[in-house]
């Protein structure tokens, strides 16, 4: 019996048969299984049409009580202090303490924005559209701004990263630099030993306007063990927002001054341009992660004193793990993070910080004998961790 003489009932069964019974629980489990943040923030086109819009317009109503972890610690652990007010709250902590920490931990909501996936930007003239599908392939859905070219800061903001294509990395010689200054575009600026990373600096889209400026490199070749991440792990942002005019101190405080790390601006001037930012590679795939989001950094408190924010996790969504060689830029308010590695083996770490730094850490930064940092650069004396 040809297919085109089957009824529907008979089709249907044997689209039943031909998938297997295990295929079949793990659809009932999908179903059944309450809706993860992640799962909330699936890249439909309902989602992509709601972009960009803050963690507070996505999630409204359904938005949860996260952060047992934390600052709650000390509010249960003051419901056991028989000196503490808090003891009058002892009984209560799985509704009166949950309660009140929700207010705490679900304040940003409304300062931590989703972004869209850069490949679903484009723009005619001085219009900016979203597409329906990865740039070059998919209509124009909707206009997200007309006349307005760039991508800016958080209010403006609109992409958070973006992918740069792939690099190469040289011989690894156990090379370790950290935000070491030289200059964009000058191979003689940097050390010997690392003149073999300059393809790699050069295949990053800097702005010309850049070039002859002060740029900031960071190596970071190494062993890695199973289990273990070579760099920074915990989300973050590598702006930890305001910093105190106290240069001998790597305290922050609020509303003081703007702690400025690369910043970033996507512009749509014609082609993709990145003016600012930071650039980032690893030649182990899955051991970084970053998140098409913002984060407002202006808002005191909304990060830890390095930047830190694991507390606006449940916020974000799903991040996207790097392939490995996978170079990318991002803003310096756009969370992200190192992952343990599956497997031990040899990693090699790349970033590239552009010339808009205020702030520079001399105990977690490399001098460079040929270059000197510029004089509008505050060095920071002293462990920015202490």
């Amino acid at each position: 019996m040809s297919n085109n003489q089957l009824s529907n009932d008979q089709r249907a069964r044997r689209r039943r048969r031909a998938i297997s019974p295990s295929q079949r629980r793990a659809h009932r489990m999908r179903l059944s299984a309450p809706a993860s943040v992640g799962e909330r923030f699936d890249s439909t086109q309902s989602k992509l049409e709601a972009l960009p819009a803050t963690a507070e317009e996505i999630l409204q109503d359904k938005l949860e009580k996260y952060g047992w972890e934390g600052s709650l610690g000390v509010l249960f652990a003051g419901t056991r202090d028989p000196e503490s007010p808090l003891a009058a709250l002892r009984e209560h902590e799985t509704t009166i303490v949950k309660e009140i920490y929700s207010y705490i931990s679900n304040r940003w909501a409304g300062h931590v924005k989703h972004t869209i996936p850069a490949a679903f930007v484009a723009r005619v003239r001085n219009t900016i559209f979203q597409l329906s599908d990865r740039r070059g392939r998919g209509r124009r859905m909707r206009v997200l701004s007309d006349g307005r070219t760039a991508s800016s800061g958080f209010d403006d903001g609109f992409v958070a990263f973006a992918r740069c294509g792939r690099v190469e990395f040289p011989e690894p010689a156990d090379r370790n630099v950290n935000m070491m200054p030289f200059i964009l575009g000058d191979k003689d600026s940097l050390p010997s030993h690392l003149q073999c990373y300059f393809p790699l600096i050069e295949q990053c889209p800097t702005m010309k306007s850049d070039k002859g400026k002060v740029a900031y490199l960071t190596v970071h070749e190494s062993h890695v063990n199973a289990g273990k991440a070579q760099r920074r792990e915990g989300l973050h942002i590598e702006s930890p927002g305001t910093f105190s005019g106290n240069t001998n101190t790597s305290s922050f405080a609020p509303a003081e001054e703007t702690l400025g790390w690369g910043r970033g601006l996507f512009s749509l001037r014609g082609s993709d341009t990145y003016e600012g930012g930071i650039f980032m590679a690893s030649s182990m795939g899955n051991t970084s992660e970053v998140w098409d989001a913002l984060v407002d950094n202006r808002m005191t408190g909304i990060v830890d004193r390095h930047g830190g924010c694991e507390h606006l996790r449940a916020l974000i969504g799903e991040g996207t793990k790097l392939e490995a060689g996978e170079l990318i830029w991002m803003t310096d308010c756009t969370p992200h993070k190192a992952l343990p590695q599956k497997e031990s083996g040899y990693r090699q770490f790349f970033r590239l910080v552009t010339p808009c730094i205020t702030h520079w850490f001399a105990d977690h930064s490399t001098e460079n004998p040929k270059v000197p940092l510029p004089p509008s650069v505050t060095v920071v004396q002293g462990s920015k961790f202490t």
